[in-house]
């Protein structure tokens, strides 16, 4: 070592090797930063890299060995062979440019290797370099020395090339790398400088003087600083560009890191550490994806079987050739969508993005679109795909639930003390289930509940549902008391979903027509009388076109003279299979289906038209029900049927029952003022059997009081029966109006009516209904008018 030192302090000219130095120095970091670059790439960019790499190498080893060789001192004349002195140019860029393409190779040795065969052409450069060295003398080469520098310079290369690309801090990689290179350099120059003797002896030839070679070394030693300087511009230009894109990518909403073909992380930005909540120092570039990934699992909580599988899959993604998308859902809530796009020379890019709010805004969407915003029940689409799911599984027991008198709490007290109830009412009925069965609000006050369990438990549920809303409730200032129906029914058999619930809406409406707060299960046969009723709806909407319906009459006679006065029109449906059907059973059906207001029109065209054909002391009755009194269009059809038929109005009296008066009395009585102002007398049907009131008979002006058939038959032997009688007809006597006695059967019955002043009789006794044909026969036999016989008492 003394031997080197004393060789550069005492044989060189001490500037020109600092120069050599500095371009040496120079040379050797811009060469680490053109090959890391160089190693990061593939394919014509990789190439084009290694050529600049080694241009600005060769030509930084070139110009350190020819300026420090230009400083050498042998103390004799000397020269420049110039043919090799290019020779050892070419060799340090061919060199060069060979060993820096092995060590981006992809395997482990490579960089090691590459760095030997860049060494081993700084050997060969320098000692081509010396043969092209004239000096005035013999030349003599001490082994030993010659030996080791080769060793220094390609042990030295090979560790500065395999330091360059180790994982690590990249500042401190390039320093290292740089220093291992430039003494590389420096020691093969001075080592074998060192080996290098000359004993002076006059030799013919042509030598340089000393002032010649300086100029020669300081022009040298520019234009391989400007070498240099293009190296460290081009990579200067580079990394411009490239922190221009990182700081691009360091604002980004994404998380972005690159991977190179060897798994090592080249790019990272901060919003990968915000993602992750990691401190800048944690995630660098250079980590492998194990220690990229560990550093991640370590914040997040992954144990060591999990982060395996991490970077298995990892790994995988990097080898598929179509972009991979997962979303990762982490323990501590955030949900990112992670996108592992592999490179097509290797590698791959990975993006991070934070989806927690729109995940969490869609779960949102997703309860309210299966979930009542009122109750927070789940709604009717949730209804159908439960059923649907849970039909497969076994047993399903569906609970139709009804609150009772709802309507009337909005009605009375407003529709935000509506809501509150159906609020407590959600509440009250989720603490009653148990784990698995579920609620649902299906619109309105309609509610059902889904459940797998036994027959008992069903009925136990049902009557605790029914128990406890009828508990009243408190809202505000209001004590609330509602109750509820339930229908039951459970899956049998095939039973699809919408069959279920036809099955619970028939107990419902079963539980609804025995008395309300109250459950009913399903009985075998409710679904196939519900479908007989469903296809004789069908056939009465076809009816009337068809030709099905018919008026029969019975006779109306006035007493005590027993004189035939009119007939009540009494309408039949004479079915095709069923034969003749009574209107209690289709009337009530037609009203529900919405039939009712184009049969009662054609009850009033045919009673006209008949009227027509009868004599002019002839009155008939119509029934009208309370759906076609609540029609504006009621006074309207009777006027013009009665101007079609030209029948006096005086001859048509309209019959409405007491359960019709009730409801919305205000329309009832408008429409029934209106009938009146056209002529038509107004009967009360049925009269004591529903909500009898003097009120009614004051209020809506009626003409006639028609004592139902239930107290005249049992007046004969209820004592109850016979006071009603009396005190109607009493009633109406004082009121002047008029009575009529339905259902008169036997002979003492009619006795006691004449007794007891009533005006007009019907019942089998005195006529049965007949048909249009069998009216005009006995209209004509009809007996001349007498009295009847009054008892003496």
């Amino acid at each position: 070592m003394m031997t080197v030192l004393g060789c550069i302090v005492h044989q060189h000219n001490l500037w020109l090797v600092l120069m050599a130095a500095v371009i040496c120095g120079s040379g050797s970091w811009a060469m680490v930063r053109l090959f890391t670059r160089a190693a990061l790439t593939s394919s014509l960019e990789k190439i084009a890299w290694i050529v600049l790499s080694a241009f600005v190498t060769g030509a930084s080893i070139w110009s350190t060995h020819f300026v420090a060789m230009l400083g050498y001192e042998p103390g004799v004349p000397i020269a420049f062979d110039p043919v090799l002195t290019i020779v050892s140019l070419l060799v340090a860029m061919t060199g060069s440019g060979l060993g820096l393409l092995i060590a981006t190779a992809k395997q482990p040795a490579a960089p090691a290797i590459g760095g030997a065969v860049v060494g081993l052409s700084i050997a060969v450069m320098h000692y081509v370099g010396m043969l092209a060295y004239r000096v005035q003398g013999i030349v003599s080469w001490d082994r030993s020395y010659l030996m080791a520098s080769i060793l220094i310079s390609c042990t030295l290369a090979a560790a500065a090339l395999y330091l360059a690309l180790r994982p690590g801090s990249e500042r401190a990689r390039a320093h290292g790398a740089s220093g291992l290179f430039f003494l590389s350099i420096i020691g093969l120059h001075f080592t074998g400088m060192t080996a290098f003797g000359v004993t002076p002896m006059q030799v013919d030839g042509s030598f340089s003087n000393p002032e010649a070679l300086n100029a020669l070394a300081f022009a040298v030693g520019c234009v391989g600083l400007f070498i240099v300087g293009s190296g460290f511009a081009s990579s200067f230009i580079d990394n411009k560009a490239r922190a221009t894109a990182s700081d691009a990518l360091a604002n980004m909403s994404n998380g972005l890191t690159m991977l190179s073909p060897g798994g090592m992380v080249t790019l990272v930005n901060d919003r990968v550490r915000q993602l992750f909540g990691l401190e800048p120092e944690e995630l660098k570039v250079g980590m492998t994806l194990e220690a990229y990934l560990g550093t991640i699992g370590q914040r997040v909580g992954w144990d060591e079987a999990r982060l395996e599988r991490i970077i298995d899959k990892h790994r995988a993604w990097m080898r598929e050739k179509t972009t991979t998308r997962v979303e990762h859902h982490f323990d501590h809530g955030p949900v990112l969508s992670i996108v592992c796009q592999p490179v097509h020379r290797g590698g791959a890019i990975l993006t991070y993005e934070d989806v927690t709010e729109t995940r969490n805004g869609q779960k949102t969407i997703a309860h309210m679109a299966f979930h009542d915003a009122l109750t927070g029940l789940r709604n009717r689409r949730m209804f159908a795909k439960c059923i649907e799911a849970l039909l497969p599984e076994g047993e399903l027991s569906m609970l139709m639930i009804d609150l009772d008198r709802f309507k009337g709490v909005n009605d009375r007290l407003g529709h935000s003390v509506g809501d509150e109830l159906l609020r407590q009412v959600a509440m009250r009925l989720e603490t009653h289930l148990r784990e698995g069965e579920q609620a649902f609000r299906l619109g309105g006050d309609e509610l059902a509940v889904l459940l797998s369990a036994p027959p008992e438990r069903v009925v136990a549920l049902a009557h605790t549902i029914t128990t406890s809303i009828a508990i009243p409730f408190e809202i505000g200032p209001h004590v609330v008391a509602i109750g509820c129906s339930i229908g039951i029914a459970t899956a049998i058999g095939s039973d699809d979903a919408s069959t279920l619930q036809q099955k619970a809406d028939l107990a419902l409406y079963t539980a609804k027509n025995g008395g309300r707060n109250r459950f009913e299960l399903y009985q075998d046969g409710m679904l196939e009388e519900e479908a007989g009723k469903r296809a004789l709806e069908q056939d009465l909407s076809a009816a009337i076109a068809l030709g099905q319906l018919e008026l029969w009459y019975q006779p109306l006679h006035s007493l005590p003279d027993r004189r035939h006065s009119g007939f009540e029109a009494l309408i039949r449906w004479r079915h095709p299979v069923r034969g003749l059907v009574p209107p209690g059973e289709f009337i009530p059906m037609a009203e529900r289906c919405g039939l009712i207001g184009e049969i009662g029109a054609w009850v009033i065209e045919a009673a006209c038209e008949q009227a027509a054909l009868w004599p002019a002391d002839l009155y008939i009755s119509i029934n009208v029900s309370a759906v076609q009194l609540r029609s504006v269009a009621l006074p309207l059809q009777i006027r013009e049927a009665l101007a079609r038929h030209r029948v006096d109005a005086s001859r048509i009296e309209i019959e409405i029952t007491e359960t019709a008066m009730v409801e919305n009395s205000g329309q009832i009585a408008l429409t029934l003022a209106s009938l009146r102002a056209i002529g038509l007398r107004i009967a009360m049907d049925d009269f004591g059997t529903g909500y009898s009131s003097l009120a009614h008979l004051r209020e809506f002006k009626i003409d006639r009081i028609k004592i139902d058939r239930s107290f005249v038959s049992a007046s004969s032997h209820d004592a109850g029966a016979a006071a009603i009688v009396r005190a109607v007809l009493s009633m109406a006597r004082e009121l002047s109006i008029d009575t009529t006695a339905e259902g008169i059967e036997e002979e003492e019955q009619l006795q006691s009516l004449l007794e007891l002043g009533c005006g007009t009789a019907q019942g089998y006794l005195l006529g049965r209904p007949l048909d249009g044909p069998a009216a005009e026969t006995f209209m004509r036999e009809r007996p001349a008018p007498k009295l009847a016989k009054l008892r003496v008492v």
